[in-house]
Order: C-alpha cells, then sequence, then structure tokens
C-alpha cells in the first residue's frame, strides 16, 4: 500500500510540497495549516475529544517567499534517477536501479555533486566516460541537467494524483475543459 500524503500549498494556493501524515498532522496541531474546504479526507485518528481528520490538501496560514516555489528538491541519487527517468542520459538505455550517477564536468577537474552537473548513466558510458568531459570521448548528453520541477521531483505521487489535487498543481489540469 502506498504511504498516504497530503498536498501542501501555500497561503495564496499554490503547490509547494507533497508531505508525509505525520508532516500534515503536525502543521495542523501547530496552527501552522488548515484543511482546504471541500477535500477528501485521506485519514481519522482517534484521539481523547474525538477524531482528528486528516485532509488530503492542507494550506499554510503564513506567506512562503517566493524561493520556496522553486523546486528545491533535496539533491539525491534517487531524485537525480527520478528527474532522468531511470534513462542513461548519454546513450537513453533504461538503467536499473543500481546504475551509477556521472558527474559532467568530473569532481577531479572541480565539478560539484549538483542537479545541474550530474545525471543517471549506465556502468558502460560511465567506464568510457571516466575522468574527462562527455566531449573528450565523444558523447553527447541527451538533456541538459537541470534541478527538478515540482512536477518532476514528486512523479512518484503525481502519476494517478487524488482529483482533488488537480487543480492546485499546475500542468495536471483541474476540470474537463483542460483536456478538450
Amino acid at each position: 500500500m502506498q504511504q498516504q500524503r497530503a498536498l501542501l500549498l501555500d497561503k495564496n494556493y499554490v503547490a509547494l510540497s507533497i508531505v508525509t501524515l505525520r508532516k500534515a498532522i503536525k502543521l495542523m496541531v501547530n496552527g501552522k495549516a488548515e484543511p482546504v474546504c471541500d477535500v477528501k479526507k485521506i485519514m481519522q485518528i482517534k484521539h481523547s475529544n474525538g477524531y482528528f481528520v486528516v485532509p488530503s490538501v492542507l494550506r499554510l496560514l503564513t506567506v512562503v517567499p517566493w524561493k520556496a516555489h522553486m523546486g528545491h528538491a533535496r539533491f539525491s541519487r534517487k531524485n537525480v534517477m527520478i528527474r532522468d527517468n531511470h534513462e542513461c542520459q548519454y546513450c537513453g538505455k533504461k538503467v536499473s536501479k543500481n546504475a551509477t550517477i556521472d558527474h559532467v564536468v568530473p569532481v577531479s577537474r572541480g565539478g560539484k555533486s549538483e542537479y545541474t552537473n550530474c545525471v543517471a548513466s549506465c556502468h558502460d558510458c560511465n567506464n568510457l566516460k571516466s575522468n574527462k568531459t562527455p566531449a573528450e570521448v565523444g558523447l553527447r548528453l541527451k538533456r541538459r541537467p537541470k534541478n527538478p520541477s515540482f512536477l518532476t521531483a514528486n512523479r512518484t505521487f503525481l502519476d494517478n494524483p487524488p482529483d482533488e489535487w488537480r487543480t492546485y498543481i499546475m500542468g495536471l489540469g483541474g476540470n474537463d475543459e483542460d483536456n478538450v
């Protein structure tokens, strides 16, 4: 069973992230977020005074700086693989979970471990490239590496999102008119 999650919106109803139930409850109990009206609940938790309902969409009560909307997914191997759709960025071959992450500009030449310098790579391409640049060994990137967007970083949870999330996530469309 997929772990239950809630969509977190900023004060202006812009999607910020997808949070765990634990985080959603914490935000509501501390008075930092409120449920968005007319949404499907995802869980009821019993406590001494009755039931606490956790909605599937929450809205923060404070203003969040605009930079928070820029899709700052924590840099990790897993997130690079999700961003690159588990495809080698040199040959296009689907890679397994134990594939490698390649630094486009090698660390030995000052390259950093960040989204704009790392790509998913199969073992063959990574070994061929070694500590050289792609141009030095005749390889070309399929796509230029960049920071993942909200949709890309949360693709796992957005493959089949709840209907009530669609209104708030750009690119998913909130009603059938968007799909005509």
